[in-house]
């Protein structure tokens, strides 16, 4: 499952990956980018490696560092 928005133009994908050892979820981002660049797409990790208790709040969190990441470039 994985939840998917589009941001000025870019459509980012937020993804929970389960981590087996402790139940919990990690937050990863998926960015495709828009217009003629459309085929590129980046994959954001957490830098602070933060888990989280349910799927819902890991992609919610990706979405988050999604888009503070196309406002960098901006």
């Amino acid at each position: 499952m994985s939840a998917t928005v589009v941001y000025k133009g870019y459509t980012i994908q937020g993804r929970a990956i389960p981590l087996a050892e402790s139940g919990d979820w990690a937050a990863e981002a998926v960015i495709r980018f828009p217009g003629a660049a459309g085929g590129r797409q980046r994959q954001l990790t957490d830098p602070d490696d933060r888990t989280f208790i349910s799927r819902e709040d890991a992609e919610g969190y990706a979405i988050s560092l999604a888009i503070r990441w196309v406002d960098r470039l901006a």
